[in-house]
């Protein structure tokens, strides 16, 4: 029996009682802060000064330096967890002996916290006298490249990866399993490669599972701070600074709260248009599969 609008709308108070309070309202007051010169303790009230803090921001080296890290470090990491995680997941569709074990191990990289997991691949990658160089240096051989000095990018890139392709595929799991034995004896037949059996298989049954999977991926990076922070700090220099990090610099390092508050802003829009854009795509979808 369908739920009436009223019962709808009394399941919807618990969300919005913690939604207003403690999420909205600090977005809207961090908003309409961008437009003043206001900082925390400060025995003045603030003054609003227009676009000035807007034009600063964009003018600023290292915050178009930020975006483009952002952007292209979300395109990179959500395409290759969806690859890496649906590829594990189709691997993993049919029972083995110790399948439930290894369900496990390939989930701890999603339970371990951003903080934590910046700390750890920091030990591991960070100098020649890290871990990674520990077996090396008992052996006497030559030490291994770090990567966080070499290429920390990529660095950041693969840690990430490493933490976020689990939930991938634990999401995509129950839907691969659901896919009918007789498709997968019908993609044999016609002799299609693993690759083949992806495309023409999984993907289509799964499209509107992978897109929704995708778009939460994409506004988790866009916002990720914690474990490059903890990983490079956003170095050297620049080099794996993101949007996140930019807004911290700004608010923590030299007060300047309602500098930091316009990138926030600025990511909460692009996630708004991304979730528009989703619910455009989708809802042709969703209409021809009401009326049928």
């Amino acid at each position: 029996m369908p739920l009436t609008h009223r019962q709808q709308l009394v399941l919807l108070i618990p969300f919005m009682a913690v939604v207003i309070p403690f999420l909205l309202c600090p977005a809207v007051l961090g908003f309409a802060a961008s437009f003043t010169n206001y900082a925390p303790f400060q025995p003045a009230a603030p003054v609003f000064i227009g676009l000035h803090n807007y034009e600063r921001v964009f003018g600023d080296e290292s915050f178009i330096t930020s975006i483009r890290n952002t952007a292209v470090f979300t395109f990179l990491t959500v395409s290759a967890e969806l690859v890496i995680g649906v590829a594990v997941a189709y691997a993993l569709r049919r029972s083995f002996r110790g399948r439930s074990l290894l369900r496990f191990v390939l989930l701890l990289p999603w339970l371990i916290s951003p903080a934590a997991s910046g700390v750890m691949w920091h030990q591991l990658l960070s100098s020649e006298r890290g871990l990674l160089n520990f077996w090396p240096t008992l052996l006497r051989l030559p030490p291994v490249p770090y990567p966080l000095v070499n290429a920390p990018f990529a660095a950041v890139i693969a840690v990430e990866v490493w933490r976020k392709f689990p939930l991938v595929t634990f999401l995509a799991l129950p839907g691969i399993e659901s896919i009918p034995a007789v498709q997968w004896d019908m993609a044999r037949l016609d002799g299609l490669s693993i690759v083949g059996r992806l495309r023409h298989v999984v993907l289509p049954r799964l499209r509107l599972l992978l897109l929704t999977i995708g778009l939460l991926l994409v506004g988790d990076a866009l916002g990720i701070s914690e474990s490059v922070f903890f990983l490079t700090g956003g170095g050297p220099g620049v080099q794996t600074s993101t949007i996140g990090l930019y807004s911290y610099a700004k608010a923590i390092r030299a007060s300047n709260w309602s500098f930091a508050a316009i990138p926030g802003w600025i990511t909460v829009v692009v996630v708004l248009l991304l979730g528009a854009g989703y619910i455009y795509f989708t809802r042709p979808r969703d209409n021809a599969h009401a009326r049928t």
